[in-house]
This record gives C-alpha cells, structure tokens and sequence, in this order.
C-alpha cells in the first residue's frame, strides 16, 4: 500500500521484531526494522517514516541516547518507547526527551495496533483556522473542546509545552468538570518537573471523575516518587 503509515520497530531481538512486523503489516502498515541505534538513525535519515517503535535496550547506543539525537537533530517523527517491566523510570526520562508514550513487554498484539492508530490519529498537525474551508461547520462548544484536546496533545507530543498549556487552558475554560483535560495538564506539569502542579491537575481530574482511571494511575505514580524516590506506574495520557 503506497499510501500507508510506515512504522520503523527498532529491537535488537529478532523474534520481536517478527511479531511487531506481523501485527503492524497485518493492520496495514509498511513496516521497516534496524537491530540498533546506528541502524535506526540511518533508517530515518532522509526517509519519511510516520512512528517508530524504539526499545529502550539496545546495543552501544541505547533507546534514549537514539531519542535525544533524533530531537537535537530537529526530527519530531512520533516515537513509542518499549521497555521492559523495571525501565518504566527511564520511559519517563524518555518522554520528557520527546517520546509520545512507551509500551511495556510483553504486550498483546492487540494493545500494539491500538496504540500505533492512536499515536498515528493524534499525530495529525490540526490546520490552523487560516486553512480551514471557507464554509467550515458550525462551531459549538463541544466541537471547539474537542479540537482544543487534539491540538494540546499535538504540541504535547512535540514537547512544545507553552503551545499545549495555551490549548489545555482554553479547554478547561470550556469544561472545568472534564478529567480528561486536567490530566492532561497534570501530565505537562509533570514533564516541565512541576510537581506540585501536577499533583493538584491529577486532583483535579479526580474531583472531576474519582473513577477516571488515568488520573488514579498518575496519583498513584506521584505518591509513589513521594514516599519512595522512584515508582513503576507509567505516565498515563488517557488513549488506553
């Protein structure tokens, strides 16, 4: 398929890369493989690539070291971190680097067709007002959240921060009661290492919606580091 999403699954185990390319290819992708950093580095040099699956654990140069060169280079192609159970820490460190979210092995094929829709839906640059159609549809205040959420979580995932803040700003003013928004704006917080800011957005969205998963699950992680130093609790954007 000319027109489809190219994932790049960059893992030095050879059964892991099979299994990602036989779950990505059967949803449609063009898929492509590097065994390590130099290879993925190369592998996105000069050619267009849509997401790439990197694992944290690689050869020489490790997943972060990869991340760090792809963002001082200027390259904003969306990346999922994969790691294993006890690297949730440096998946953290991670997406303050640039990573969109992380995968944790082993994970269902399932959870990976999901999660690569997901980033590939939410990676879509929203067109600014300007380039919009001259007869655009009617604006409400449910369709202007919407688009407020998926314009935050597009700057989110460039790491520009100011832009989101704006974004998620505008939403609250729209829905002060939506979870949803609040922990977003926790997580931002939480990646500018705003702690305190982040645990009162994370209370936010609880008083919200005390069942709204994502929002327990970064109380959780924030409560953790407190008492603990370090928690196992990924960053949770709320796609899952």
């Amino acid at each position: 398929m000319s027109d489809a999403a190219k994932v790049l699954i960059v893992d030095d185990e050879p059964n892991i890369r099979l299994v990602f390319r036989a779950t990505l290819e059967s949803a449609g992708y063009d898929v492509a493989e590097a065994e390590d950093g130099t290879g993925a580095l190369g592998a996105l040099r000069g050619n267009s690539v849509d997401l790439v699956f990197l694992d944290l654990r690689l050869p020489g140069m490790d997943g972060l070291e990869v991340l760090r060169r792809l963002r001082e280079g200027g390259d904003d192609t969306p990346v999922v971190i994969v790691t294993a159970h006890g690297d949730v820490p440096n998946a953290v460190q991670a997406m303050k680097l640039g990573a969109i979210d992380f995968l944790t092995k082993p994970m269902s094929p399932e959870m990976l067709r999901k999660v690569a829709r997901e980033v590939l839906s939410r990676h879509v640059r929203v067109p600014s007002p300007s380039a919009r159609s001259q007869t655009p549809e009617p604006v409400t205040v449910a369709s202007q959240f919407a688009l407020d959420l998926s314009r935050a979580k597009w700057a989110l995932n460039r790491r520009q921060f100011d832009e989101a803040e704006a974004y998620l700003k505008q939403a609250v003013g729209l829905d002060e009661h939506s979870a949803e928004v609040h922990n977003l704006m926790g997580v931002l917080h939480e990646l500018r290492n705003e702690h305190d800011a982040s645990y009162r957005c994370y209370k936010a969205a609880l008083k919200a919606d005390r069942r709204y998963e994502p929002a327990q699950h970064n109380m959780a992680r924030y409560y953790e580091r407190f008492t603990f130093g370090a928690s196992e609790v990924p960053v949770d954007l709320g796609d899952r």
